[in-house]
């Protein structure tokens, strides 16, 4: 099999199953009304920690787009344990994340992780709670009123769905997507058969490998599971392949820092060792209870050769994938004196800049916007008003200040 080959088949894989994940996720997004998940999370206590775990499997948040939404909750009065749970929680549980791992890893494997999720979460969650007690500064919470619900029609309300599940949730995880599934082929094709039989083998170097990779080697928790399928192909314990699955996504830097100073350092220690544990804990359960034949064999589902409505499925999440992708703009900037320039601090992904866009392109006197996630900046060109574009920043839960005119 080539690179190429190996690659390709990667993607016609996973691409059913991601396409009906999505699907799902923009049902769901219409169907939830959209502050139910902070009116339900507010507070402390196991309450809030338990229905964090909860509301985070419907929820396909990536990696990175969970944290917005976890510092919301913290700023609308979520507890310390609470915000914990979901950020460990939400990325390993969306219907997108659960659904590309049942088609690659199969049924068993895909119960086994979305099991892991809600019940780690939960004791991420406690572990927070206790080594981060409440501060004077903490609020309780309290909820709103219950909004008036919206008549929308069946067109505005397909629209919604698509825009958010082949929108924002395809557009937030097709970076590390792209790379997961680069990567899976390109180990599928280079690494022999049986290459975790010798000394890898062993439970202990296994597991501590996976820890180790997990790290540097970070991937969003949908974009992982082709490289885990690659690895258990090649023989790989499912145990193992879930510490992968684990500690990536709940573990990566942008996670750490917003729990290092949103919710302390404390919370950091415990909220890392938290996940570490359970993750080889969980680990070493999978794999005796594949040893004593409690659960079905686990195996990478890699075929060999696709079927037409795979390679269909890959085509199409593809060209969806990459269907806003223009080529550059070769016209002749405007004037220095038409561009304004904001710097905003909650943009930490691409998602974000695509809200941001959406909230400034409308405001009038706006040519062209464009945002620059690595530097937190937002560059408008055209007439507008400075003031009416930091308003709509602020309506989209985007406050920036004006750093250039």
């Amino acid at each position: 099999m080539s690179l190429v080959s190996a690659i390709w088949t990667t993607a016609a894989t996973i691409a059913p199953y991601l396409l009906l994940g999505l699907v799902l996720a923009g049902i769901l997004h219409v169907l939830v009304p959209p502050d139910w998940v902070r009116r339900y999370l507010s507070g402390r206590g196991a309450g809030p920690i338990v229905r964090a775990a909860i509301a985070g499997i419907p929820l396909p948040l990536c990696s990175c787009g969970v944290i917005p939404v976890a510092q919301h909750l913290r700023r609308d009065g979520a507890g310390k344990g609470a915000t914990a749970t979901f950020l460990a929680s939400t990325p390993s549980t969306g219907v997108d994340s659960i659904s590309a791992t049942w088609g690659m890893l199969g049924a068993s494997f895909a119960g086994c992780r979305l099991l892991y999720a809600v019940l780690s979460g939960l004791l991420v969650g406690w572990a927070v709670e206790i080594a981060a007690p409440k501060t004077s500064e903490e609020e309780t919470g309290v909820a709103d009123p219950e909004p008036q619900p919206e008549r929308r029609t069946f067109g505005q309300l397909f629209s919604r769905a698509w825009e958010h599940g082949f929108g924002e949730i395809l557009f937030s995880l097709r970076k590390w997507l792209l790379v997961g599934i680069v990567l899976g082929g390109f180990l599928a094709w280079i690494l022999p058969k049986g290459i975790f039989d010798g000394w890898l083998s062993h439970p202990v170097l296994s597991y501590a490998a996976m820890l180790l990779a997990s790290g540097p080697l970070y991937v969003c928790a949908t974009g992982s599971i082709p490289i885990a399928a690659s690895l258990v192909a090649k023989g790989l314990s499912p145990g193992a392949a879930l510490v992968f699955l684990a500690v990536g996504p709940a573990t990566n830097t942008a996670t750490l820092a917003f729990v290092g100073s949103v919710l302390g350092r404390r919370a950091l220690f415990a909220y890392l060792g938290a996940v570490v544990l359970t993750a080889v804990g969980a680990g070493a359960l999978v794999d005796w209870l594949g040893a004593v034949g409690a659960i079905p064999a686990i195996r990478a589902v890699i075929p060999m050769q696709l079927s037409w409505w795979e390679n269909a499925s890959g085509i199409l999440l593809l060209v969806l994938m990459f269907r806003d992708l223009r080529l550059p703009n070769l016209r002749k900037p405007p004037p220095l004196e038409h561009i304004v320039k904001f710097s905003i601090p909650s943009i930490t992904c691409d998602n974000c800049a695509r809200h941001v866009t959406k909230a400034l392109k409308p405001v009038s006197g706006v040519e062209g916007v464009s945002v620059d996630v690595a530097s937190k900046t937002a560059t408008v060109q055209g007439n507008a008003d400075p003031q009416a574009l930091l308003s709509a920043l602020a309506d989209a839960d985007y406050p920036g200040r004006l750093v250039e005119s």
